[in-house]
């Protein structure tokens, strides 16, 4: 206890040192997950999202055919009346007197060209090859849409100059030329550094869960080949890594980047990718448990049918009720949400049947809901503007009955604390492995212990067996010439016969190597040994390992006692029997008698190896482990159910 007790402030000095260093190392590595304040003007002259139309902006829309100018009409929702034809080329022009740093212009294109100049100046064209001049050009639809907005780099001299955009307009139309509508795209001019700043957050805000998913795969695949090459295959470790590939895949389908890398696909990436975790992960509960496996796997069933028609339906579009077609959509999330409620019920029920992985599984979800709780709670002082959107994306499920929100929250809940109790239970298996490896070392010397005990025995029953015919001449001679020597000779015999060491030979194969490995540690310190009997079954209720540690732990607290100095004659004497269906094994050695008569287990000598014999023997009762004591002996007597 002392030893620990020291330990302490080494261990509080490197958790506040580690933790030290990893606040700055986080905040560097998500440093770059916040944009730059965005310092941007929409000049949009279209209204945007049902507001009202905010007037022309500055800007002038026209049509220049060759110098004729003729200025166009706002009609008040964003469109201008008054060109001559459908497929006219117009102009829009204002003045620039926004400073920005890195001045970017974006233009909102979707079949649409454009020419665009600062001052005379032309900065960008869709066409090159034609004479790129304001009132010069004739511009036409694309026959396909853009997958992207057009960005453009201002000059750096461009305050107080001219910005003119000559657009493309629709060359088909079925009203008089006089009512010919064109609508400017929508026009943003933003700092360039906040834009790359915007990317950059959004592409690390991407990346770093995708990194940390792909790390952690990685552990639990490595952990797979470690398991492999023990000669075990444990196949929840594939699974749940598949289930955090399909989480990767949700992440990256995302993000704004994923359609040009991949183009449109013709389902949903995003909510298959997220289906097709839920089923997985399903899959990996159900082969954790045992009591509840035919739930669980049923489970995992209806959430991997109902993915299936999901992806389908989308893919065959065979479903031509509306309402219908909508149902099947949603079907996954309704699933979904029904059977993680269930697993995550069930859990509880395993984890007070005594499964280890659900009760980790168990204890970290009531911690994270605990602590979500509390965060919550924090925020309604302090940010309440989360609270709102919690409450507002809630509310949303509510209203449209699809658990969009809640599905995703348990869903959280139970992959955090499933993959938290795998890497638990690994890291238990690992100290199991460690721990085993450790007993088995353990057990080997004390085999060669028990060799070394045996050859030695057997050296000097040989010895004695030779000299024997020589001791019956000489006493035979002696019994003629010198009879009062005999008793003196006979019982210097007898001395060399107690000094032969004992052997302690049992049905039981690992109690006789624990027992004649300590028999070479207790003649090495010059304690007599004692052996009333020796009787062991071949099997006992305890593992190796179990057994191991209750025979050390009780022998090598006797020999530290019996070993202590004041005592006269130290002796260790060992009772081994069977009696009534029990096994009855008993240690009793001397000791140093206590000052304090008080006193009654002294600290020292029996105090942490009792701690670990009674935790053993607890599972069997309170009246298998017996310990008595006077002032000069100590004894331990533990009764094992056979």
């Amino acid at each position: 206890m002392k030893r620990e007790m020291k330990k302490l402030p080494s261990l509080f000095f490197a958790v506040f040192l580690s933790v030290l260093i990893c606040i700055p190392s986080a905040m560097a590595v998500f440093y770059y997950t916040r944009p730059m304040e965005d310092a941007s003007y929409d000049l949009s002259l279209a209204p945007q999202d049902g507001q009202e139309w905010e007037g022309n902006k500055g800007w002038t829309v026209y049509t220049n055919e060759a110098g004729t100018i003729t200025e166009l009409t706002p009609d008040g929702a964003g469109g201008y009346l008054g060109a001559d034809h459908p497929g006219q080329t117009f102009y829009y022009s204002r003045m620039l007197t926004e400073e920005l740093d890195s001045p970017t212009l974006q233009i909102g294109s979707v079949n649409q060209t454009f020419s665009i100049f600062v001052g005379d100046t032309l900065i960008y064209t869709d066409f090159p090859e034609q004479e790129n001049r304001i009132g010069y050009l004739t511009l036409s639809n694309l026959e396909w849409d853009r997958l992207e907005t057009i960005t453009v780099s201002l000059p750096p001299d461009y305050l107080g100059q001219t910005l003119t955009i000559a657009q493309s307009s629709s060359a088909y139309s079925e009203v008089e030329s006089d009512e010919i509508t064109v609508w400017p795209c929508n026009v943003r001019l933003y700092c360039g550094y906040a834009y790359e700043s915007g990317l950059i957050a959004s592409a690390s805000q991407t990346m770093l869960p995708v990194a940390f998913l792909f790390a952690l795969e990685l552990l639990l695949l490595a952990a797979l080949i470690r398991n492999a090459t023990a000669g075990s295959i444990s196949l929840q470790l594939p699974v749940v890594a598949l289930a955090i590939l399909m989480q990767i895949c949700n992440l990256l389908a995302k993000a704004d980047f994923t359609a040009r890398y991949i183009g449109v696909a013709s389902f949903d990436l995003v909510w298959t990718s997220f289906h097709l975790s839920v089923g997985i992960l399903l899959l990996f509960l159900a082969l954790q448990a045992k009591h509840l496996r035919p739930l669980y796997l049923s489970c995992t069933a209806i959430q991997w049918c109902a993915t299936l028609l999901y992806l389908l339906t989308q893919l065959g579009n065979s479903v031509s009720n509306g309402d219908h077609y909508m149902f099947i959509l949603n079907l996954p999330q309704y699933t979904g949400f029904v059977t993680l409620l269930v697993a995550v019920t069930c859990a509880f029920v395993l984890w007070k049947k005594g499964n280890r992985f659900f009760s980790y599984l168990s204890k970290t979800a009531l911690l994270l809901t605990g602590g979500y709780a509390l965060y919550l709670l924090a925020c309604i002082p302090f940010y309440p503007e989360y609270i709102s959107t919690v409450l507002r994306r809630l509310q949303g499920d509510t209203i449209t009955h699809v658990p969009n929100a809640s599905l995703k929250l348990i869903w959280n809940l139970v992959l955090i604390s499933g993959l938290a109790a795998v890497v638990m239970e690994l890291f238990d298996r690992e100290s199991e492995r460690r721990t085993e490896l450790a007993v088995l070392t353990a057990r080997n010397e004390l085999a060669m212990e028990s060799y070394e005990n045996l050859r030695r025995q057997s050296q000097e029953v040989m010895m004695i067996r030779h000299d024997t015919m020589k001791h019956y001449s000489l006493l035979r001679q002696m019994a003629k010439d010198t009879p009062e020597q005999i008793e003196s000779y006979l019982d210097e015999l007898i001395g060399q016969v107690e000094d032969v060491r004992p052997v302690i030979s049992t049905e039981n194969q690992t109690l006789n190597i624990l027992l004649n490995g300590k028999l070479h540690a207790i003649a090495e310190k010059n304690i007599s040994i004692e052996i009333v009997r020796a009787e062991a079954p071949a099997h006992l209720p305890l593992s190796d390992p179990e057994l191991c540690c209750l025979v050390a732990n009780i022998l090598d607290n006797a020999i530290n006692a019996a070993s202590a100095p004041g005592i006269s004659k130290p002796i260790i004497r060992l009772d081994l029997h069977c009696k009534d269906r029990f096994f009855v094994f008993s240690c009793e050695n001397s000791r140093a008698a206590s000052d304090n008569k008080t006193e009654k287990i002294p600290t020292q000598t029996h105090g942490y190896g009792i701690k670990i014999i009674r935790q053993i023997m607890s599972r069997f009762g309170e009246h298998t482990l017996s310990i008595e004591e006077t002032e000069t002996t100590y004894q331990v007597t533990v009764i094992l159910p056979l």
